[in-house]
C-alpha cells in the first residue's frame, strides 16, 4: 500500500476573503489550512486564485 502526496488547493477561511490559503482537502468536505489559521470547524471555499498567505507559501507541501 502507498501513502498519497496530500491533496492541496487554494481558498478562503471565514468571511476573509482577501486571503487565499493553501488548504490540504482532509475528505470531501473537509479542507484545513496549511498555515494553521482559522476555526478547526470554519467554513472554507475554494478558489482559482493564486494563494497569498505568506505562511502558507513559505511551507514545502504542494
Amino acid at each position: 500500500m502507498t501513502d498519497k502526496p496530500p491533496v492541496t488547493v487554494a481558498g478562503t477561511i471565514g468571511d476573509e476573503v482577501l486571503t487565499v490559503h493553501k488548504l490540504r482537502v482532509l475528505d470531501n468536505h473537509t479542507r484545513r489550512a496549511v498555515c494553521g489559521a482559522g476555526d478547526p470547524d470554519g467554513v472554507t471555499e475554494v478558489w482559482l486564485r493564486a494563494v497569498n498567505c505568506p505562511a502558507c507559501l513559505a511551507t514545502d507541501s504542494e
